[in-house]
């Protein structure tokens, strides 16, 4: 459903075949328009959501370090802070791929080193993993070139090192690896973490889908950050593939077009 103003040429032979070539592009436009307000819909009501949140999440902080509040309370308020920080987060999510869906605003894409942006990010979390008991690999990285939006990258890079330091046990590794085949600039995300059973594997880059309800709630995911990351590879003409074994750990890889292999860049984002 990449072009929903696609529609069947419609020649004048009074027959049966320019009937229903007519009644397929009335129905085709009447998707069209359902896909469009759906998408309109969910952008707005997602735009619309995070004041409040912002609003709620401000006050709850700030009873909570009143020093009115008892301890009960205060344990209390601060579950509500919890869940009010998951709705944030599935908001943004939200808000995120209605505007990978309905186009974003044009902006010109640059060339972008993804090992160096990969090694960049994974610095940054490396706290994160560290808090986690993990180690976090990403060094002697080989360059690889890509071209497109920085900002977007970052994030499929973000969601990618975020799942594998959430899922993977103290003690365990998290690994970033760049390479370059005849066709493709690779950078993978490898991980010695509790890994995804093979009747899911399909499934993990769907929308609100999570491996494990109860381990994903705990750990505030809301199956968006891996739709999210599929999206934006499609924007940019890459893939992004998965493989794992259960208790052995997981690596989704991300293959762009290589610079020199590609027929024609694209200059912006769709």
């Amino acid at each position: 459903m990449n072009n929903l103003e696609a529609r069947l040429p419609v020649l004048p032979t009074g027959d049966a075949l320019q009937r229903l070539s007519i009644a397929l592009n009335l129905m085709l436009t009447r998707l069209r328009d359902s896909v469009q307000n759906s998408r309109r819909f969910l952008a707005d009501a997602s735009h619309e959501l995070r004041t409040p949140l912002t609003v709620v999440k401000g006050e709850l902080q700030e009873i909570v370090g009143s020093d009115a509040v008892d301890g009960e309370l205060r344990e209390r308020i601060g579950s509500v802070l919890e869940e009010v920080a998951r709705l944030e987060h599935l908001v943004y999510g939200l808000l995120a791929l209605s505007r990978l869906d309905a186009g974003e605003a044009p902006r010109e894409w640059i060339d972008v080193d993804l090992a160096a942006l990969g090694a960049s990010t994974a610095e940054q979390m490396r706290l994160m993993a560290e808090d986690r008991g993990i180690e976090l690999e990403a060094a002697d990285l080989a360059p690889i070139a890509v071209r497109g939006d920085r900002a977007r990258l970052k994030q499929v890079i973000v969601n990618l090192l975020d799942n594998a330091i959430r899922f993977t046990p103290r003690g365990g590794t998290v690994r970033l690896r760049s390479s370059q085949s005849d066709l493709h600039s690779v950078l993978e995300v490898y991980d010695t973490g509790i890994g995804i059973p093979a009747a899911a594997l399909r499934q993990v880059f769907e929308r609100f889908f999570r491996v494990d309800e109860a381990r994903s709630r705990d750990d505030g995911g809301a199956g968006l950050g891996l739709s999210i990351a599929k999206s934006i590879c499609s924007a940019h003409g890459a893939t992004i593939e998965v493989h794992s074994e259960v208790g052995r750990g997981s690596c989704f890889r991300l293959l762009f077009p290589r610079l020199q292999a590609a027929a024609g860049r694209p200059a912006s984002m769709p």
